[in-house]
């Protein structure tokens, strides 16, 4: 018994030793952190490597022997990485649009736009950042960059502005793009207000899924710009409102303003912008012909003042407009002759067309005739018509 009894202090004694096995489940926690340590240590330093070939390959893009393979390479890149280098790619790319040759920043905006189109969830909460960086390219002096920024507007417009129909949750996308394209608008720079009215036209046409009511908001501030003598770039802008028009988000109380800037725009000193107020009108009849009600007259008057304009080009839009309008016109009752009606029905065909604009130059008034002389242009294929013109002035 003084054996047994000995021996359980003995027992019990050898307790807490045989608890320090215990704590051996606690040492994995232990190492954790280490090993959680080296995973990001190890990640980190894959970042940093995919960074470096990032920028490499976006050094290459300025030399003409190695473009192609640094376009291929950077692709590659876009089309493998993971959502946690998105932020990281889109800080390279960035930073290549201000490279100061043309060859870089025009590529660097095209894969902003390729880098959108793989990665649209992971870009989504970058693209304010992302369009302002495009809209600030604008200033560019090379056009190829405009043109560049104009495409990636496109490209982003087509990427985000579709799914939601004209249910509002578009409006607050649309304006992401509109708010640093007006304010480019309202820069003292011809070429920025140009670069920002082609994106803004390239947006409206681009879009997947256009959102009426958000597109038909423009109309007023459209209005406003062509309006302002600050405003330089009115040729540029004036194909938006041709945009809006095809795609339906004409605001129907914001047609009659439009077609008084118009109308104005037809008697510019620019001929660029005669020719753009003249393929606006021919939009406006082809897509917007069910809200206009006694414009016609007013339009078809001004038209028929101006088709006898000394550049080519503007005359060869003016005679579209015109015959565009005259449909319109025959199908209101605007009291146009029946001669005009049966002529403006074949206007499809081009040899009638022709006709029709033989027929009204054989009686120019005074005015036109004096046009048509002082500006006579060997290459326009009119000279019947100018020698005509001539031999009745004589």
């Amino acid at each position: 018994m003084l054996l047994q009894t000995s021996t359980k202090p003995t027992m019990s004694s050898q307790a807490p030793k045989s608890s320090r096995p215990s704590k051996s489940p606690n040492q994995p926690s232990s190492t954790t952190p280490s090993r959680s340590s080296s995973s990001s240590l190890s990640s980190h330093l894959a970042m940093i490597e995919l960074k470096q070939r990032i920028l490499t390959s976006l050094s290459k893009l300025s030399d003409r022997d190695t473009h192609q393979i640094a376009v291929e390479d950077l692709e590659k890149i876009i089309q493998t990485l993971s959502p946690d280098g998105v932020s990281m790619l889109l800080n390279c790319l960035y930073d290549a649009t201000n490279d100061p040759k043309p060859a870089v920043k025009k590529e660097s905006l095209r894969l902003l736009a390729v880098l959108c189109a793989a990665h649209g969830d992971s870009t989504a909460t970058h693209l304010t950042k992302i369009i302002a960086h495009i809209v600030r390219r604008l200033k560019d002096s090379d056009s190829g960059v405009r043109d560049s920024c104009r495409d990636a507007i496109g490209a982003l417009s087509s990427q985000y502005l579709k799914g939601e129909g004209d249910n509002g949750g578009l409006g607050s996308v649309v304006s992401l793009f509109v708010k640093p394209l007006f304010e480019a608008m309202g820069e003292q720079n011809k070429g920025v207000q140009a670069g920002s009215a082609m994106c803004m036209a390239k947006m409206v046409e681009s879009a997947s899924d256009t959102p009426i009511a958000a597109f038909q908001k423009l109309c007023p501030r459209i209005c406003k710009y062509l309006n302002n003598p600050n405003f330089l770039a009115k040729a540029a802008l004036l194909p938006v409102v041709s945009s809006l028009s095809q795609v339906g988000a004409i605001a129907p109380q914001s047609l009659e303003p439009l077609l008084q800037s118009i109308h104005e725009f037809l008697g510019s000193t620019d001929w660029a912008t005669r020719k753009a107020a003249a393929d606006t009108l021919s939009a406006l009849a082809l897509h917007s012909s069910n809200l206009i009600t006694d414009g016609a007259a007013s339009t078809l008057t001004l038209l028929e003042a101006c088709r006898f304009d000394k550049i080519k080009p503007v005359r060869d839009s003016m005679t579209e407009a015109l015959q565009l309008w005259k449909k319109i016109a025959g199908k209101g009752g605007d009291g146009v002759s029946d001669d005009q009606k049966a002529l403006s029905h074949d206007g499809e065909n081009s040899e009638p067309a022709e006709l029709s604009e033989k027929r009204d130059q054989k009686v120019p008034n005074p005015g036109e005739i004096r046009i048509e002389t002082s500006a006579k242009d060997p290459s326009n294929g009119l000279s019947s018509t100018d020698s005509s013109s001539k031999a009745k002035g004589g």
